[in-house]
């Protein structure tokens, strides 16, 4: 559901018009390279000047390998191998169950390399003195900016909240700020956002990191408004791009 900023298609329920899925030669990688939030070729320099700091030896990043490594980050997910499996093969074939041979597209130790510095040029440590989100917040406001920018709006926007699941391993809190446990959710640890969901076209628009109850205190409209009802605002105000006088 694509478009300039600005522009108004009410009743709009085709998902990215104008391109074609179909065949290996269809339009999945330009819709995906339409929605990613951000310069993708200055995300791949800062993640291989990253790589560099680690090793001198590491090779460029180019964006086409950046490309191949959210496939294979991607296509793990739905994966039953996990780890070493997915570049190793076993020994004994079986026969049901076919290996995703990740070693195909990129080395192990590549792709280890990459995701170490991934959240390299998403952060801003110039504001880690005073904002303890600064490693993660600014990818959420790219992420609202390309939305707002390149998604096209039906009539139907649809409020809801999901959960990015984490498991610490060492510390409570992982070394986040706050950490939320929701009882009803089917991973029920996690970092927590309240999100709107485009109702036409399934495109999720808007995300906002719920931060703990003290934080989310001094956030717009609470001065004035209950938690409820000055989320619901923000969350108009994400969508639509301009804030309430």
């Amino acid at each position: 559901m694509p478009g300039p900023f600005g522009v108004e298609a009410p009743g709009q329920k085709e998902v990215l018009k104008g391109f074609d899925f179909r065949g290996d030669r269809g339009d999945a990688l330009r819709a995906w390279l339409l929605l990613y939030p951000g310069d993708i070729e200055a995300d791949a320099a800062a993640i291989s000047a990253a790589m560099k700091l680690k090793d001198d030896k590491a090779g460029d990043l180019s964006v086409g390998e950046y490309v191949v490594f959210h496939g294979l980050f991607v296509g793990a997910s739905v994966c039953v191998q996990r780890g070493h499996e997915l570049w190793d093969a076993p020994r004994t074939p079986r026969r049901f169950r076919k290996h995703p041979g990740f070693s195909e597209y990129m080395t192990r130790t590549r792709f280890d390399a990459i995701k170490s510095c991934l959240l390299a040029p998403f952060g801003d440590a110039s504001q880690s003195l005073t904002d303890k989100w600064w490693a993660i917040r600014p990818l959420v406001n790219r992420f609202n900016a390309n939305r707002l920018r390149v998604v096209v709006k039906s009539e139907l926007q649809i409020p809801d909240e999901a959960m990015s699941a984490f498991q610490p391993r060492t510390t409570p809190a992982a070394d986040l700020d706050h950490l939320s446990y929701v009882e009803r959710k089917p991973k029920k640890l996690g970092t927590e956002v309240k999100c709107v969901a485009d109702g036409g076209s399934g495109v999720m628009r808007f995300l906002e990191i719920q931060e703990g109850a003290e934080a989310m205190a001094t956030k717009r409209h609470r001065a004035k408004h209950a938690p409820a009802t000055a989320l619901a605002m923000r969350l108009v105000e994400g969508v639509r791009g301009t804030q309430f006088l």
